[in-house]
């Protein structure tokens, strides 16, 4: 397993969704990119700006799930990518034993950034989906400024009625 740390959510370009990428924390600092939801993305973002809300979220909720039942996140492990889809596991501890519990990357991640648990990239999975980012490629710009204007701006729009079918 490779450490890695959370390096952004960025929109892509060609279909306006969210990427979050995760960065092996040393050298040679290889980028995987996992499209995810934009709930997951939001979710995400708030963590990474240490934004409490006014009320628990969804993965702020499993967090203190987690913390009354006397266990503890541990680690959070990007297992494998098959047939396009990225698979996770949360791992916990409680009493001395150590559970992995499947579950999509984003909430995964979501979860071990509200926890301040370490996150892993299978060697595996980095060797084959890793890529160097050019300088320019990891540095905001202006139209990386206008694109995160335009998801934040989406975001802060959204509605529960938007999700139904």
């Amino acid at each position: 397993m490779v450490e890695v740390e959370v390096a952004g959510v960025r929109v892509d370009l060609r279909s306006n969704a969210p990427v979050l990428l995760l960065q092996e924390r040393t050298a040679p600092f290889r980028v995987v990119p996992i499209f995810i939801g934009v709930p997951e993305a939001n979710a995400i973002h708030l963590a990474l700006n240490q934004v409490e809300p006014s009320r628990p979220l969804t993965h702020d909720l499993l967090r203190t799930v987690i913390e009354e039942l006397d266990a503890q996140v541990v680690r959070v492990e990007v297992t494998e990518l098959r047939g396009g889809t990225y698979f996770a596991n949360v791992v916990l501890s409680q009493g001395g034993i150590e559970r992995s519990i499947s579950a999509r990357p984003s909430d995964a991640v979501a979860l071990a950034l509200r926890a301040l648990a370490p996150i892993y990239v299978a060697e595996s999975v980095m060797n084959a989906e890793g890529t160097v980012l050019d300088e320019d490629d990891g540095a905001p710009g202006a139209e990386d400024d206008e694109l995160l204007g335009q998801f934040r701006d989406f975001i802060e729009h959204l509605r529960p009625e938007d999700f139904s079918e």
